[in-house]
């Protein structure tokens, strides 16, 4: 049998079992890395010199996707030793690499401000109020639907989101949470809410649920950003941007950060935003005595 008839094996099983988003990750992944090296070769002749070869040819994505890499060629070789084909897995012999720490690079308040007063298309700017005021991803503010407001006790509950695969669950257990409404941004959502009768927070002109944020993107936050002369970032560095200032400011605790990020723990929260305000020294008070 060939790597090819289990990799399409490995792909049947995992359409019902993962999320369309994730599914259409794995097809990729083995459609573009694996299938040009190993479609046509026999499953039981690919040795982990084989893998660990091709892996350490790819010299254009991080640690983390490597990782995804790894789990999914390894899948493919579980199914051909459930078979018998094969007595052990060659993938488990292989050491994943380690994580690289993202960098992140947070807009300063005053480029929050101008980024948000630059928008004139007014869903543009309800999302990114809504963005930089609650830290949420971009697919969860547009699965925001009028039943998750509760403007009573000024909550924003995150049960869904969408993206261009359609709607899902959001990306995590602990995803699913409950934000407070800030006041700065309670007239916002108030005005929002009562603007229309779709069941949907955000909607398009043709009185549909935004089915991803791309139009956001290209027709108005990249040439913001360049009319602003801010350099570029994803519309995901709102969530950073929220996040150091929240912990900059002593607004929160970690731990509180990690329930408001939809975080399950608070070791993302250590390993990105604690690290990032560890070392920036700009507002460092060079004055103290540590001795006297």
């Amino acid at each position: 049998m060939t790597f090819d008839h289990y990799a399409n094996l490995y792909l049947k099983f995992k359409q019902k079992e993962l999320k369309n988003s994730t599914f259409e990750k794995y097809k990729s992944i083995i459609e573009l890395r694996l299938l040009p090296i190993f479609k046509d070769l026999p499953i039981n002749s690919i040795k982990t010199s084989d893998i660990k070869s091709w892996l350490f040819d790819i010299d254009d994505v991080g640690g983390k996707s490597k990782r995804i890499y790894i789990s999914v060629i390894k899948g493919i070789f579980d199914e051909a030793l459930y078979d018998e084909l094969i007595e052990k897995n060659p993938v488990s012999r292989i050491r994943p690499p380690e994580m690289e720490k993202p960098l992140i690079h947070p807009f300063t308040p005053q480029q929050v401000r101008d980024i948000i007063q630059s928008a004139e298309m007014s869903n543009y700017r309800n999302y990114l109020n809504i963005a930089f005021f609650t830290g949420m991803r971009s697919g969860e503010i547009i699965g925001l639907k009028k039943e998750d407001i509760d403007l009573k006790n000024r909550i924003l509950k995150v049960r869904r989101t969408r993206s261009r695969f359609g709607e899902s669950e959001p990306k995590t257990r602990g995803s699913k949470r409950d934000i407070p409404i800030l006041d700065s941004l309670y007239p916002l959502i108030e005005e929002l809410y009562n603007s229309h009768d779709h069941d949907y927070l955000f909607k398009t002109q043709y009185n549909e649920p935004y089915r991803d944020t791309n139009v956001f993107v290209d027709r108005y936050w990249r040439p913001s950003l360049e009319s602003l002369k801010i350099e570029y970032r994803r519309p995901y560095n709102t969530r950073h941007t929220y996040a150091t200032n929240m912990l900059y400011r002593n607004l929160v605790t970690p731990v509180e950060l990690a329930q408001l990020l939809g975080h399950s723990s608070t070791e993302m929260v250590f390993n990105i935003y604690v690290a990032y305000l560890d070392q920036n020294y700009k507002t460092f008070d060079r004055s103290i005595s540590i001795y006297n």
